[in-house]
């Protein structure tokens, strides 16, 4: 078996913490304090769980308030598990545990304890042979590890060790022998005697007691004839008695059955008011839903009246907009509509003619203006050549720029002629056209203004007074069919509520109601239904209660006869005192008997002890056999079996040995597994050697355990810094055998040295 990676969720002080192993030499170095031991209890608990409450508490998280643990993989006959356990703080039947098949991923029951499954070890002898702490070493090769040793191999507890076993066999021999004076058989022979001496003195006593009770049982039956005519007597009076109250209890029945015909009566009242009509609980509720809906119905009816317009309110709105007389109608309205159109075209032409008038555009004048400038400045220029220029053509020059300067000056008072005609011409045609338009506008203002002025509108804003009176005459027109409709729910209503008044009216006159108002005639009759129900209740309560009060007491029949108690009384007494002198002689007689029975009452006591004895000592003969054939099987088996191991175990230790220790001496184990060195002297313990040597065959001890324990499937091995007090010579050689093993085990070594590290 070998440790494939342990994860610690939370453990002791270690968390969060993952640590992968390699299949043969794992070495662990870390300081003091790190948690080295509480690794190792990790280990062991996710094979065997916590082994008590302390080792519980002591590796508790501090800030672990639900559970702790984690997960560790193994591998065991070349199959891989993964091994999850949660732990409870306090409670170990709250701890979980689940095994893995890493190959299948399907959980895999191997029950609460899979160390021993695996193992085929209970924790203790994990902790005696594959853990090996340092201090189990340090103690040496003495005081039980011998034991421990062979308790392993032969599979038993240290409780239950073979010396225990044969002491416990011989003890308890010692205290069962019956070949000496003494011993608990030969006690036990010796109180069975005394007993059967009692027993025969007794039997001896019982002799004389049968005449004695032959006269008692005599005095006995006229005592009991006595009884019974006392009895008689005795009922006879009683039932008078009883009889005497049946007839005071009979006075008590008349009254309850005076109150349960009170009781009708008031029923019988309460119910006049249905005027012998079957009315029900329902029959109430379905009219008073029909009530509540009546007055909901008013209610929202004088809301609806409130709300809604009535003729003279329509009037008033129309008023208010401004319709006092006549409404426009729709022809009127597209009428002015069309003329506040058409004076906006004509106001619009008019400021047009006013701002620009349309004028005739003067291209005659302006173009002689454009050619006369132009022939003025040819002229010019001609004029300038004549006077300046030095050619022969000098005077013809200035002539000719004489000439054409005159025609041109006739040229453009010409054309400033023709301009001024122009505009002249132009404001009297835009005078004309402006002031025919006036005309037409003023004529249109003065019927749109009488248009509005019949609705008090007197802005010149045309268009919005149009828009006020279409919209106001919108308004009325909703008004109106809102008045309509309002009119028309109100009569629904009236005839609903109409409706109802009559179906509640048919209901209510059928009874004898005295309440003013609907809603209290409904109440009334609520109340005498109640009331009905509980008279009901109550009547059948009494007639119950009546008839089983005369069931009770036996008030159907009463006797009448008169007995004379005196009289029977005065026969009691002498029955009583007949009745006493029977009874002192019996109890003279009884005392007798008694004197013999209290000497003779402890005979069946004394008979069943006897044969308890007899059966015990029998037993403990069997036992005393059985127990010394054990003790002598038990010493012969012990020695068989551990034969068996003393070879195997020698060979091993050979092997460790010859690794560790250089001066291979000889030395002997015997069946106990005891280790002593062959000397010239004799056999000399290891006890006799130092503390260095010691721990070394010890360690070779423990390592050829292994080797025994587990011959097929290697397991791990862990060692928690077992080397600390060796040498440089002792530690090398433990280094050396530790790499030599892991060939075969898988180890774990943990160290807080660095010199004392593996590599």
């Amino acid at each position: 078996m070998k440790i494939l990676s342990l994860y610690i969720d939370s453990f002791g002080k270690l968390s969060d913490y993952l640590f992968d192993f390699t299949p043969k030499m794992n070495s662990i170095y870390e300081e003091n304090g790190w948690g080295k031991t509480t690794m190792t209890v990790f280990i062991k608990t996710m094979l065997y769980g916590f082994t008590n409450k302390s080792e519980r508490e002591r590796y508790t998280p501090w800030n672990n308030k639900s559970s702790f643990g984690g997960t560790m993989k193994i591998e065991v006959n070349g199959k891989k598990y993964r091994i999850d356990r949660r732990f409870d703080p306090k409670k170990a039947s709250n701890d979980v545990l689940n095994v893995y098949d890493l190959q299948t991923n399907l959980e895999v029951d191997f029950g609460n304890n899979i160390g021993e499954k695996i193992l085929n070890l209970n924790v203790d002898s994990f902790e005696r042979s594959v853990f090996i702490p340092q201090k189990e070493l340090e103690e040496g090769f003495g005081s039980d590890i011998e034991a421990k040793l062979a308790n392993l191999i032969g599979g038993t507890n240290d409780s239950q060790s073979f010396d225990d076993a044969v002491e416990i066999l011989n003890n308890k021999s010692k205290l069962l022998r019956m070949n000496s004076k003494k011993g608990l058989i030969i006690d036990k022979k010796r109180e069975l005697s005394e007993i059967q001496n009692e027993i025969e003195e007794c039997n001896n006593k019982l002799l004389g007691i049968n005449d004695i009770e032959k006269q008692i049982d005599i005095i006995k039956s006229e005592i009991t004839g006595l009884n019974e005519k006392k009895k008689e007597i005795n009922e006879k009076i009683i039932k008078y008695s009883k009889e005497q109250e049946k007839k005071t209890k009979l006075a008590v029945a008349k009254k309850y059955y005076e109150d349960i015909q009170n009781t009708k009566e008031t029923l019988d009242k309460n119910n006049e008011i249905f005027n012998g009509i079957n009315l029900t609980a329902e029959d109430v509720l379905a009219i008073r839903s029909k009530n509540k809906e009546l007055i909901s119905l008013k209610y929202e009816y004088e809301i609806k009246q409130h709300e809604s317009g009535s003729d003279e309110k329509l009037d008033e709105f129309k008023n208010s907009l401004g319709f006092k007389d006549d409404l426009p109608t729709n022809e009127e309205i597209d009428n002015i509509s069309k003329k506040i159109q058409k004076y906006q075209n004509i106001k619009g032409v008019i400021n047009a003619h006013t701002a620009e008038p349309v004028k005739t555009k003067p291209i005659v004048g302006v173009a002689a203006l454009i050619v006369s400038g132009f022939v003025f400045v040819c002229g010019v220029i001609s004029l300038l050549i004549g006077i300046l220029g030095n050619s022969v053509n000098k005077q013809l020059f200035t002539n000719i720029g004489i000439i054409v300067m005159i025609v041109a000056l006739l040229g453009i008072i010409l054309g400033l002629t023709l301009v001024f005609i122009n505009y002249s011409h132009n404001q009297s045609a835009s005078y004309t056209r402006v002031k025919n338009y006036d005309f037409e506008l003023r004529e249109i203002e003065s019927q749109i203004r009488d248009f509005f002025g019949r609705f008090h509108l007197y802005s010149s804003e045309f268009s919005n007074n149009l828009y006020t009176v279409k919209s106001n005459l919108e308004r009325y027109k909703e008004a109106q069919v809102e008045n309509s409709y309002k009119k028309e729910e109100n009569s629904k209503l009236e005839r609903k509520m109409k409706e109802y008044e009559t179906i509640i009216q048919d209901f209510l006159k059928r009874f004898k109601t005295t309440a003013p108002t609907t809603e209290e005639q409904i109440g009334e009759l609520n109340t005498h239904l109640r009331r009905k129900a509980e008279i009901e209740n109550n009547l059948v309560f009494k007639e119950t209660s009546y008839k089983q009060y005369i069931a009770l007491h036996g008030l159907s029949d009463i006797d009448e006869n008169e007995v004379d108690v005196d009289s029977l009384n005065s026969i009691i007494a002498d029955i009583e005192q007949k009745i006493q002198e029977l009874a002192k002689e019996l109890t003279t007689k009884s005392n007798k008997v008694v004197e013999y029975e209290s000497e003779i009452i402890k005979l069946d006591d004394l008979v069943e002890k006897e044969e308890e004895l007899t059966k015990e000592i029998k037993n403990l003969e069997h036992e005393y056999d059985v127990l010394i054939t054990t003790e002598a099987y038990l010493k012969k088996a012990q020695t068989s079996l551990l034969e068996k191991y003393v070879k195997p175990m020698k060979d091993s230790v050979d092997k460790y040995v010859s690794l560790l220790l250089k001066n291979n001496k000889e030395y002997n184990i015997d069946v106990n597994f005891k280790f002593q060195f062959i000397t010239k002297n004799g056999l000399k313990g290891i006890d006799q050697y130092s503390r260095g040597y010691q721990t070394i065959i010890t360690l070779c001890m423990r390592l050829a355990l292994i080797d025994c324990l587990y011959p097929n499937e290697k397991p791990f091995v862990i060692f928690d810094d077992p080397f600390v007090n060796f040498d440089d010579e002792k530690l090398d050689l433990c280094k050396n055998l530790m790499n030599d093993i892991s060939s075969h085990y898988q180890i774990i070594y943990f160290t807080c040295h660095d010199s004392r590290v593996i590599k």
